[in-house]
């Protein structure tokens, strides 16, 4: 049995906030494989991007793990509880950019906009791999084409600024694999791009990730990408993963009634002329306001009353290696369940 990269239990992510705690990651379980790639999608707000600066531990303040374990098995075999480490203590930081990278949601503001992008690149290089300037900036040089970057040679004296916004986001991948890590987390590379932009950039990362072997973990909330790269789902709801499963099962066998309204909510070919798509009603809660209980009760179709409202879901693991939070699969419960619920 493949021994996994990366196994999340129980992560608790937490802001004080003027005498009120918001829970914005609040129980997650997830486990990462290998060369896997594993989408985690969701609305905004339900605690996605958090959930991934936490593993890196980059939670911005007032911010802070408070439970939970991130164990990455490192390359040299040893296991390590990211969650019990010093955020600013020498063994996270030879482990961000080394072992796991990230690729922010815009790379406008996550690149530093007073460094070319060659001196960001070479300085992560060093930091690292210990090597020469001149080394590094012809690694960087490397990377740089391997991302299809235009002319990389003069992309390396240019600043974020003067750069389109497919090339600073071909700047930010190579950033982030600037030093082959095991493991990288795309948090929304995608979004601020056109859709031929989009599409270049899907298969520069599943290319790599094919040659370097990576495993990539994929925040998205277009459900579209996910049929395409995805591996595996975990779908996130106010803090929690609610369903985890294959992708095939995620599409056509899904168990959280959450998810069939993301899927319900897909455009559609054959949609005629002024019909209105399906949502889901209502907002993801206020994080000041949780709901009791299920905290997707509030907006769900198939709420069995009395129940979803008070009795807060455990996660059930189901005969298909579906991971699923929900009273409708909790075997002990399905016999409260009203008609039809469980199809």
């Amino acid at each position: 049995m493949t021994q996994p990269l990366l196994e999340i239990s129980g992560l608790k992510t937490h802001f004080g906030v003027g005498g009120t705690t918001i829970r914005a990651v609040d129980g997650v379980d997830l486990v990462v494989n290998p060369g896997e790639t594993v989408c985690l999608v969701g609305e905004s707000g339900c605690g996605k991007s958090m959930m991934a600066r936490s593993i890196l531990r980059i939670v911005p303040p007032p911010g802070q793990v408070t439970a939970g374990q991130i164990n990455l098995h490192r390359q040299s075999g040893k296991v390590v509880d990211l969650a019990a480490l010093d955020p600013k203590g020498a063994e996270i930081r030879s482990i961000r950019g080394r072992e796991v990278a990230m690729i922010f949601q815009e790379p406008m503001t996550a690149l530093g906009p007073v460094q070319t992008i060659g001196s960001q690149i070479t300085d992560a290089i060093q930091l690292h791999l210990k090597v020469s300037r001149k080394e590094a900036r012809n690694q960087a040089i490397e990377v740089l084409t391997r991302v299809g970057m235009p002319r990389p040679e003069q992309r390396l004296e240019a600043y974020p600024f003067q750069l389109s916004g497919g090339m600073r986001q071909r700047a930010m991948i190579a950033l982030a694999l600037s030093c082959q890590p095991r493991l990288l987390i795309a948090d929304e590379p995608t979004t601020a791009l056109d859709v031929t932009t989009q599409a270049v950039i899907l298969d520069l990362i599943r290319d790599l990730q094919a040659e370097m072997g990576m495993a990539v973990l994929f925040i998205t909330h277009d459900l579209g990408v996910v049929a395409e790269i995805a591996d595996s789902v975990a779908v996130m709801y106010l803090g929690r993963v609610v369903e985890r499963a294959a992708v095939d099962d995620i599409f056509h066998n899904a168990r959280h009634p959450y998810t069939r309204g993301l899927l319900r909510s897909i455009p559609r070919l054959g949609i005629r002329v002024g019909e209105e798509l399906d949502t889901i009603e209502g907002m993801v809660p206020n994080p000041f306001n949780r709901p009791s209980g299920c905290s997707f009760h509030p907006r769900c179709v198939e709420m069995i009353p009395g129940r979803c409202d008070r009795v807060d879901p455990s996660r059930t693991r189901l005969p298909d290696g579906t991971e699923v939070r929900c009273l409708l699969h909790e075997p002990h419960r399905q016999e409260t369940a009203p008609a039809g619920a469980l199809q």
